[in-house]
Order: C-alpha cells, then sequence, then structure tokens
C-alpha cells in the first residue's frame, strides 16, 4: 500500500473527518423532533497516500418505504373525506325527525280519515295542513342538501389552491435543488430535499401522484397524476388545476393547463385519490344521487295525488282539479349556443308520475320552422350525473328525436321520460344550440300546495253507475274506473275525456263524431252480448262473445262498431266499469254523472293508497320493477347508510395500512436517539484519537528540530 502523507496530514484528515461525523451526528440530533426530517449519514473514502479522503453527505432513505407512505396517504386521504361527508348524510336522512317516510305517511293517513266522512271540511282542512308539511319536510331537506353542494364546492377550490401552490412550490424547490447540489457535490441539500419531500407527501395526500427522478441527475423530480397526466416536469414547467364547466355551474369539472404551453386536460375526478378525488367521490356517488332521488320522490308523489284528484269529483261537484303545483325547471344554456338568453323551460307532464326518474335531460334543437308558430325539431337525451348518457338493457342510450314542435310561449310538448317542455323563444333558436335539464336536482322545496279550498279534495268519483230497476239477473257493480277528465270542445284535442266540464258526459253532437254522444249505458242482450248507448238511447256499437264483465267499455272500443272519432283519441270517454254475475237479457245498467254524490270517497280511497301502489322508477333507465314511495325513500336512506359503513371500514383500514408505512419509512429515515447518542461517544473517541495522533506528530517534530540545532 503507497502512503506518502506525513504522520501530520494524516492525523489532520482524522480530525476533519471526526469533526464532520460529529456535525451531521449533532445535525440528526438537533432535529429529532422536527416534522418531516430524514437523518443524514457521513461516509468518507480512503486516500492512497493516507488519511482520510473525501466525504459525503447523505440522507439515509428507502424509496420504496416512502413511496408506500404516499400512497397509503393518498389512500387514507380519499376515504376519510368521503367517510366524512357521508356520515353526515347519513345522520340526517336516519333521524327519525327529518324522515320523510313519515311525513308521507301522516299525509296519506290523513286522507284515509278525510274518507270516514267526505262531508267533514275539519277533516279535508287537517289534509291540506299534512300536505304542506310533508313539502315542508322535502324542502328542508333539499335546501339542506343545496347547502352542502355549495359547501363541497369551496372545499374543492380551497384544495385546488392547495395542490396548485405545492405543485409550484416542488417545482420552485426543484430549481434550488439543482443550484445547491451543481455548487457542491459532495453534500446534499438536505433542509431542501426534506421541505420538497414534506410538499409532496402534503400533496399526495390531497391527490393520488407517482414521482420519478430527473433523468439529469441533478436532485429534481417529476410528478404525475397516477392518471398519467404531468403535474412537475422535467424542464421545470407544472401544470395547475382549473375549475372547469359546461350548462351546470355548480357541478365543478377539472382541467390541468401548463404553465408552459397553452395547452387544456380534461381530468376525471374519480381518478384523482387523496381528499379531492374523496369529495368528487362523495358529491357523485351520495349527494347529487340522493338530490336528485329526493326531488323525483317529491315529483312522483305530488303529480300522482295531482292525477287522482283530477279523476275524481270535489265537493264543489266540479271535476277535480290539481292540490299540488308542477314547477318549472328552466334549462342551463351550454356555452356554445348562439343565444345565452334562450329560454327551454320543462316540468312533470301530467300523468308522469310512473315515468319519471332522477336523470338529467339534454336537448339538441336539430331544426328550426319560421311561421305562426314556429317549430323546431329536437333530440332529447337522457343523462346521468357525471353527464354520461343513460343506456337501457341493451347498453343503448336513450335518446328520442321529437320533429315539428311548436315553438311557442305557453305551449308545452310532452317528450320521454314523464316530462314536457316549453320552448318560449321561438324563431331564436339556433341549429346546434344545447340545454340542460335537471328536474329532479332542486325541485323539492320548489313544489308548493296548489289550493287552499278543502273542497277542492276531489274524493268522490265523477261517474256513478247505477243498475236498472227492472234486472233480473244476478250482475252487480264491482268498480269503476276513470282515467281521464280532460276537458275540450271540437275540435278535440287529443287528451280529450268523455265529460263535458258542465256536471255531465258528452251528449249526442256534444262528443267527437258528432253522431253519437258520450257511452251513458249499457244493456245486455244476453248473458254473452251487450249493447252500448249514448243518452239519447242510440246503440254505439254492440259487443259479442264476451267471457267477461271486466272494463266493458274497453271491451266496446276494441269491436269494428265503435265510432272512429272516439278511437282517434288518446282515451274516450275516460271512465268504465266491471260487473260480476250472470246478467239476463234486458239488464241495463246507467253511466252518469255523480251529481250530489257527496258523501262518496271512491276517489278518495284509491288516492289514500297510492302510498302502496308501485309507482315509481328506481333506475334512470325506467327498466327493472317499480317501487313505492316509500320503498323509493328506504332506498335513499339504505343506500346512504351502506355507503357510510363501508367507507367506515375503509377508514379504519386505511389507518392501519398508514401506521405501518409510517413505521416502516421512520424505522429507516427517523431519529433514533440511542443510536445517534452510540455514535457520538464512538465520533468523540475517533476526535480525541486523532487530535492525540495530531499532538504526537506535533511533539515528534518539535524533538527532530531540537535535535538539530
Amino acid at each position: 500500500m503507497i502512503r506518502t502523507a506525513d504522520l501530520v496530514s494524516i492525523a489532520r484528515s482524522g480530525v476533519e473527518a471526526s469533526n464532520q461525523l460529529l456535525s451531521t451526528t449533532g445535525n440528526n440530533i438537533a432535529n429529532v423532533n422536527t416534522d418531516g426530517y430524514v437523518r443524514e449519514r457521513t461516509s468518507f473514502v480512503a486516500q492512497l497516500t493516507g488519511g482520510v479522503g473525501q466525504y459525503t453527505t447523505e440522507r439515509v432513505m428507502n424509496t420504496f418505504a416512502q413511496n408506500q407512505l404516499r400512497r397509503d396517504t393518498t389512500n387514507l386521504a380519499e376515504h376519510e373525506a368521503y367517510w366524512t361527508k357521508t356520515a353526515v348524510l347519513d345522520n340526517v336522512f336516519a333521524s327519525e325527525a327529518n324522515s320523510i317516510s313519515a311525513s308521507m305517511s301522516r299525509f296519506f293517513a290523513s286522507l284515509q280519515t278525510a274518507n270516514d266522512d267526505p262531508t267533514n271540511m275539519s277533516a279535508r282542512q287537517l289534509v291540506l295542513g299534512d300536505a304542506e308539511s310533508m313539502l315542508g319536510q322535502m324542502g328542508t331537506l333539499s335546501t339542506f342538501l343545496t347547502n352542502k353542494e355549495r359547501e363541497i364546492n369551496f372545499e374543492f377550490t380551497d384544495s385546488l389552491n392547495k395542490v396548485n401552490s405545492l405543485v409550484e412550490s416542488i417545482a420552485s424547490f426543484n430549481e434550488s435543488i439543482r443550484i445547491a447540489q451543481a455548487n457542491n457535490r459532495h453534500d446534499v441539500p438536505g433542509a431542501l430535499l426534506n421541505e420538497r419531500d414534506a410538499a409532496v407527501l402534503e400533496l399526495s395526500s390531497l391527490v393520488s401522484i407517482e414521482t420519478r427522478e430527473s433523468s439529469n441527475n441533478d436532485g429534481s423530480i417529476m410528478i404525475n397524476l397516477t392518471s398519467g397526466e404531468s403535474l412537475v416536469m422535467q424542464d421545470g414547467t407544472f401544470s395547475v388545476f382549473e375549475v372547469n364547466n359546461s350548462a351546470d355551474l355548480s357541478y365543478k369539472s377539472l382541467q390541468l393547463t401548463s404553465n408552459g404551453k397553452p395547452t387544456s386536460l380534461n381530468l376525471s375526478e374519480t381518478e384523482l385519490g387523496g381528499t379531492i378525488g374523496g369529495l368528487f367521490r362523495y358529491r357523485d356517488e351520495v349527494l347529487e344521487p340522493s338530490r336528485r332521488e329526493l326531488g323525483q320522490i317529491a315529483l312522483a308523489v305530488t303529480e300522482a295525488v295531482n292525477t287522482q284528484n283530477r279523476a275524481g269529483m270535489d265537493f264543489d261537484q266540479q271535476l277535480g282539479g290539481e292540490i299540488f303545483t308542477r314547477p318549472i325547471t328552466t334549462g342551463l344554456n351550454y356555452p356554445t349556443n348562439a343565444d345565452n338568453t334562450s329560454i327551454v323551460n320543462g316540468r312533470i307532464s301530467k300523468g308522469g308520475a310512473s315515468d319519471i326518474t332522477s336523470a338529467d335531460y339534454h336537448v339538441t334543437i336539430d331544426g328550426v320552422t319560421a311561421g305562426v308558430p314556429p317549430t323546431i325539431d329536437v333530440t332529447v337525451a337522457l343523462l346521468n350525473i357525471d353527464g354520461s348518457p343513460v343506456t337501457d338493457v341493451d347498453g343503448v342510450p336513450i335518446s328520442q328525436s321529437y320533429p315539428g314542435l311548436t315553438a311557442q310561449s305557453g305551449v308545452f310538448s310532452e317528450v320521454l321520460g314523464g316530462m314536457e317542455l316549453e320552448f318560449s323563444k321561438g324563431t331564436g333558436y339556433a341549429v346546434g344550440d344545447q340545454f340542460l335539464l335537471q328536474p329532479t336536482k332542486d325541485v323539492a322545496d320548489k313544489i308548493e300546495v296548489f289550493t287552499t279550498r278543502p273542497e277542492d279534495l276531489a274524493l268522490a268519483s265523477p261517474i256513478r253507475v247505477e243498475a236498472g230497476d227492472d234486472n233480473l239477473g244476478g250482475a252487480e257493480l264491482v268498480s269503476t274506473t276513470v282515467t281521464n277528465t280532460f276537458v275540450d270542445t271540437s275540435p278535440f284535442d287529443a287528451r280529450s275525456s268523455g265529460f263535458d266540464g258542465a256536471g255531465g258526459i258528452h251528449a249526442p253532437g256534444a262528443a267527437p263524431g258528432g253522431s253519437v254522444g258520450a257511452p251513458a249505458s249499457v244493456r245486455f242482450n244476453s248473458a254473452t252480448e251487450y249493447e252500448v248507448l249514448d243518452s239519447a238511447g242510440t246503440i254505439i256499437t254492440t259487443v259479442s262473445g264476451i267471457s267477461s264483465l271486466d272494463n266493458l267499455l274497453a271491451q266496446a272500443a276494441d269491436t269494428p262498431g265503435w265510432p272512429a272519432a272516439f278511437d282517434a283519441l288518446d282515451n274516450y270517454p275516460g271512465y268504465d266499469f266491471t260487473l260480476q254475475g250472470e246478467p239476463k237479457a234486458g239488464d241495463t245498467f246507467a253511466i252518469g254523472y255523480n251529481a250530489n254524490g257527496l258523501n262518496d270517497n271512491r276517489n278518495g280511497l284509491i288516492m289514500a293508497n297510492l302510498q302502496n301502489v308501485n309507482g315509481m322508477q328506481l333506475n334512470n333507465a325506467g327498466s327493472g320493477d317499480p317501487v313505492s314511495f316509500h320503498e323509493a325513500y328506504a332506498n335513499i336512506v339504505g343506500d346512504i347508510g351502506q355507503k357510510s359503513a363501508n367507507a367506515d371500514i375503509a377508514v379504519k383500514a386505511g389507518e392501519a395500512l398508514k401506521l405501518q408505512s409510517q413505521d416502516w419509512f421512520d424505522s429507516v429515515s427517523g431519529v433514533s436517539l440511542d443510536e445517534e447518542a452510540a455514535n457520538l461517544v464512538r465520533f468523540q473517541q475517533s476526535y480525541a484519537a486523532s487530535a492525540r495522533l495530531l499532538n504526537t506528530a506535533q511533539e515528534m517534530f518539535d524533538t527532530i528540530l531540537s535535535m538539530v540545532r
């Protein structure tokens, strides 16, 4: 081994090396309580000429442990954000005090009480009071959810500002680390690296990221989202998050915009991870579905009651009207529309309770035709909350084209999904214009009780069927049904019924076609044949070969003799009845308006039983078995509860995983006082020995000098 260095040089290098070791150890001990500090280690190389060579100080780091800690931090932050928000909704919906189901039960129970004595005004007034209470409960929940949307949008903004600040800081740290390492190749800038790692760890709690070291070996790192988009790039540029949206300004979506390039990338919020990903998951999986499903229930309940009330006769012996308002939803303009003042309004159609879903409606203008009034061609498509198309059981997007719709204020045209649309702008639309309607999103707090008069409750049926006094057979009335009470005069609207709106049914000359009136009686020729007659006794049609006495007028409508003018309408005459037993030739059953039928509760009983009818859709495609109002609400409560419970389990699992990864990281990179104290003693001894060697060399030098004097 070649050694040419003198004893003084060797001793001096030993003192300097021991001093550096003591300095590194002292720095570790001093920072034992510093968050994010990674312990450092100094190593040396021996010189061929003797003594200690160049030292290198580096951080003690296990990259795998660090990356695992970041991943577990991301995972836990996402589950915590999701669970914290979901648990709040779970507590609200599960509370008996906030139960929509309870308020619906009270409303239908008061209807049942009113049916016990249809002439009791106090009982009728109680129905309206419980209706107000039910709507108030729905409105309170709806307002609460709306406030939660505003709250989460503020959190989005705050979290994104943090992300952008951290990304910019990391890019700045990269530049500082490059300069520091270029100026000192043998001493890593530990403080800068620790601060950058702390920023990266905090960033990982907000979004899911991956890091890579720069290929230039200059100490800088590159950061990507797990989905692949770059946040911090090798050339020093970085990307920032921007909030973007299309028509719905309250529904935030994200874009990445680079500070060095004029490009923007849309992001899939479901793949973000971290706190921001958890917030987006909560919004899309819990908050927004709950709002729309609550609105769907509110619309379905109120329109079902409205539909049934229209099918009855009120205390003033008039055809029933609407008990609840049908709120109008204004379509949201897309930014690319030719005129941002264009309006498309929507509302639930009459009788649309069983067809309405929680889907949004996307309306596209395909054509505009001038005229008086102008007409337009549109395509209506159903959308999920995230803007993706609703598909049927075969995976085909659900949409429908409607050519030639009247574009005039006050004119609503029925479309798919239990909705009707109004194009009040007339010729102000342009081909390609798009509108987004969200009929169930905020509707629950906009529905009101339309009437204050208890007399407007149509508890009675407007039709009375009476057996002839001379009947000899055993046929008896089982039930009457009223499915349409729309009143119109010639030229008849397709929706017209056989009711004349003046306390009667269409007489000859007033009915469609003008030749015969609405069905007013049935006369049996035998047990298997009957005639349908109008109020003047004119035979409308004869039905032969019957095997059932169910829905006699519906059977008559299927015969060749049924008037074409009746058949051209959607549902004429809109009433029917069913018998049981065996009729005899000559037996008659008269059909007439239920004048003075104030004690009748037939329609009220049907109305009160609506809560037990499976008349609501559970999915946006309108497929599957329908459910009752109570089942629909229970589905909301159960779904939120299940998601909250699953999130709670995920949080506990995430905490355990993060604790393990933190322990792993700390076991490698954390400062151990016991270890550092032992090093301190060892390096002190090394320093003392080197100093003693230096002193010995000095004494020997002095001795040699004295010998030659």
